[in-house]
């Protein structure tokens, strides 16, 4: 009997191992404390970062060629969403919600980005990038890992209505 419970346990253990914590929009929020991000005080953060635009890339799906546009959305506490397939004709759109968690720090000698991605193999991945901002430009580089590959891309700098500006991260 004891055999069984033991081999009960170990089940149960390792199925909820797999499990991750979702919002009600079906996006990954992991527990904060495996996502923290140095907390700084950086005097002159929102001398480099707009938290009233959204900075956008257009892009093509790799299978089907058809474009999208994905976006970074600054906000305060060194919060970031990271849009994927932005739907700019629909003001909850920019719901953080629906976008993928992150965080960014200003304080270190390159500017950094954390997001978190759900993978294939049924677990959170931590993405770590660098960023600068160049004018009207967010400049994103990811640095080559097991999971990809080193790039660059640039984002464009899209000025926020007043109605756009009402969401805040879950987060």
């Amino acid at each position: 009997m004891n055999f069984y419970k033991k081999s009960f346990l170990a089940v149960t253990i390792f199925s909820l191992m797999g499990c991750v914590c979702r919002n009600n929009f079906g996006r990954i929020r992991p527990n904060k404390i495996n996502f923290s991000n140095k907390k700084c005080i950086d005097e002159k953060v929102f001398d480099k970062i707009d938290t009233s635009a959204i900075y956008l890339v257009n892009l093509k799906w790799f299978d089907s060629g058809k474009p999208h546009i994905n976006g970074y959305k600054f906000y305060s506490n060194n919060r970031l969403a990271f849009f994927i397939d932005l739907d700019l004709n629909n003001v909850s759109g920019l719901d953080p919600k629906n976008a993928n968690m992150g965080y960014y720090t200003t304080c270190d000698d390159k500017n950094k980005i954390k997001t978190a991605y759900y993978t294939i193999q049924g677990g959170v991945h931590i993405s770590k990038r660098e960023f600068e901002i160049k004018k009207d430009s967010l400049i994103v580089t990811t640095q080559k890992s097991p999971q990809g590959g080193y790039s660059v891309q640039k984002y464009f700098k899209k000025k926020l209505l007043k109605n756009e500006l009402i969401f805040s991260p879950d987060w």
